[in-house]
This record gives C-alpha cells, structure tokens and sequence, in this order.
C-alpha cells in the first residue's frame, strides 16, 4: 500500500497513546490506542495493534482490533486477522476471508457512484 514520497513512521507494539494521534504520510502503528482519533494519508494497523477511537484517512490496511468508526477516502483493505467494531464509510473495500466486520458500511465509489450500463 505505501507510496513512494510519502514519510513512512512506525509505532511498534510496546507503544501505546491515550488521546489523539494526527500524522502526515504513512504510518504503521502495531500499539494500543485509546480514546482518541487517528487522523492522517496513509495508515497501515498492525496485527498486534488495538485502536479504540476514531479513524479518518486516505488509504487504511487493518491487520489487528479497531472499535470504532473509519472514514477511508480511498481504499480500506481489512486483511484475514482484522477485527473491525463500527462503521465504515469509504470508496473501496477489501475483505480478505477471516476478517470480522461488526457495522454498518457505506461505500460510495469515487467519481459520483455512477452506476455501469
């Protein structure tokens, strides 16, 4: 999922926030999170990671435990471990077998959801 210009952070597992959390290019967080919101381009979630808050992105891969909501403007790619508690609004799903979604979705793809003729 990354992108070349894009400044890559990681948070490893022993990491965790209690509040908010706002980044610029591509983060990898593999920690705990709580209370808060994750804000930023490109968000990849750890299989080890556990997110209780908000999530607002361009492109997010979730590996691990999110309660909450998620806003994916591109592409959310819910891989075979994910565990994704809320709703989710985004242009494209992935869903590998294994994943469990609890929520409801709304995914409207880009471009007006034009509908094929």
């Amino acid at each position: 999922m990354g992108r070349p210009n894009l400044t890559k952070s990681v948070l490893a597992q022993d990491v965790e926030i209690i509040g908010s959390l706002t980044f610029k290019g591509e983060l990898s967080f593999d920690g705990t999170i709580k209370g808060g919101h994750l804000s930023g381009s490109v968000l990849n979630v750890g299989e080890h990671a556990s997110v209780e808050g908000n999530i607002t992105a361009d492109e997010v891969s979730i590996a691990g435990s999110v309660k909450g909501n998620a806003t994916v403007a591109q592409r959310c790619h819910l891989r075979a471990s994910a565990r994704l508690n809320g709703d989710l609004n985004t242009s494209r799903l992935i869903m590998e077998e294994g994943a469990t979604f609890i929520g409801m979705s709304n995914i409207t793809p880009r471009g007006g959801g034009q509908k094929p003729g």
